[in-house]
């Protein structure tokens, strides 16, 4: 009989060695763990499937460690100990096979079971990491996007007159975000003129010249007259690029000199009438 039959037939001992064994490690998960079923259901789960891993099918114990590890991220104990309580159960293992199954004849089927052993769990480890870097990358790019969706908010100027202003890296991702979030507050109010102030923008964006001239072309048709200050010699090139330039757009150094000029213009209409 194989040692993998072997533990397969003794599961239920075998859960049960690991809690006496691990109970006695001194750690303070183990403290979190001993009132309730935790412990067991979780260890149940992984035998499971490494056994599923070392017998049948890799792919779906991949699949259920990439699961665990997007779940460990939404607990309050984390990636660690999880990952501690994986390298113990395959040290357990080992022992235990060492202990049980292997008779003086049969020390190379034991070799050949470590190596396999290890295998697994270093897979097992690997798309556990997998799932938890997911879920961690996921998490900081939502925070990012409401943080980016809270910033981009039209600040009130004068009588229907409004700025955005721009500061840090524009990502493609943030470009997209942004567009999107200001062009809703721009239907949102009552606005004329829209002063984009570019003067604390880093461009990291590869397809910034096609959001603005998108973003722009939308704040047209919603009646929104968009205006440039604080441009920089990266963003200029990137609008004759774009031939944004055809397109009439105002520009102007400063967000000041952009205000002077939209006051002149307000008391020259507000003069005609």
């Amino acid at each position: 009989m194989s040692i993998m039959k072997s533990l397969l037939q003794q599961k239920e001992t075998v859960v049960e060695g690991w809690l006496t064994y691990y109970v006695s490690v001194d750690d303070p998960y183990v403290f979190t763990l001993k009132n309730d079923h935790r412990l067991m259901d979780e260890t149940g789960f992984v035998l499971e499937n490494l056994f599923i891993g070392m017998t049948e099918d890799l792919r779906q114990m991949n699949t259920f460690a990439r699961e665990l590890g997007k779940a460990q991220f939404i607990t309050s104990l984390g990636i660690s100990h999880i990952l501690f309580h994986i390298r113990l159960l395959e040290e357990f293992l080992l022992d235990y096979a060492s202990e049980n199954n292997v008779e003086p004849t049969n020390f190379r089927e034991l070799y050949l079971f470590s190596i396999k052993l290890h295998q697994v769990f270093s897979s097992f480890t690997q798309h556990l990491i997998e799932g938890y870097t997911f879920a961690t990358e996921q998490m900081i790019l939502k925070k990012e996007n409401q943080v980016i969706k809270e910033s981009t908010k039209l600040i009130w100027i004068a009588e229907k007159v409004f700025l955005l202003p721009l500061i840090g890296k524009i990502t493609d991702e943030r470009a997209k975000q942004i567009t999107e979030t200001a062009l809703y507050e721009a239907c949102e109010q009552p606005v004329n003129y829209l002063i984009i102030d570019l003067s604390g923008v880093q461009l990291e964006a590869p397809h910034i010249g096609e959001y603005i001239e998108n973003f722009f072309s939308s704040l047209k048709l919603v009646g929104v007259t968009p205006i440039i200050t604080g441009m920089q010699p990266q963003m200029a090139k990137v609008m004759v690029q774009a031939n944004l330039t055809e397109q009439g757009i105002k520009t102007y150094p400063t967000l000041r000199q952009a205000t002077k000029v939209l006051m002149k213009e307000k008391e020259a209409r507000n003069a005609r009438k």
